[in-house]
């Protein structure tokens, strides 16, 4: 609905859900196991890392927002997920949240830090 690429929404993709590079199954085996509930743990690499942080970097937040609609009830049913819930509407919340995910994967990326998405 916003037009952004593929590439970057792929980028977008990455930075919530992971990848199954490197193989972190070993974490939901015993003795790291703590529930059999959510996704198997995921990760980025170090240079996946970066690269998602690049890409994340070339997204003007407030450009993709303007493709909704500027009623807040017509763009949280957009939306979806329970954004009608959203206290302060969909696009602050939005715009918070990537700009967050956006520094986390700087600052990763700065320090050559992989990322690992573990749900337990």
């Amino acid at each position: 609905m916003t037009g952004l690429d593929e590439v970057r929404l792929d980028a977008l993709r990455q930075a919530t859900h992971g990848d199954t590079m490197p193989e972190l199954g070993f974490l939901n085996a015993h003795p790291h196991a703590i529930g059999p509930f959510g996704p198997s743990p995921q990760a980025l690499s170090i240079a996946r890392v970066a690269h998602v942080s690049e890409l994340l970097d070339g997204i003007v937040m407030h450009a993709l927002l303007r493709a909704l609609p500027t009623d807040d009830r017509e763009a949280a049913y957009l939306i979806g997920l329970g954004a009608d819930r959203v206290i302060g509407g969909p696009r602050g919340y939005l715009l918070k949240h990537f700009n967050a995910l956006r520094d986390f994967y700087q600052r990763a990326a700065k320090h050559r830090m992989l990322d690992v998405l573990w749900w337990d």
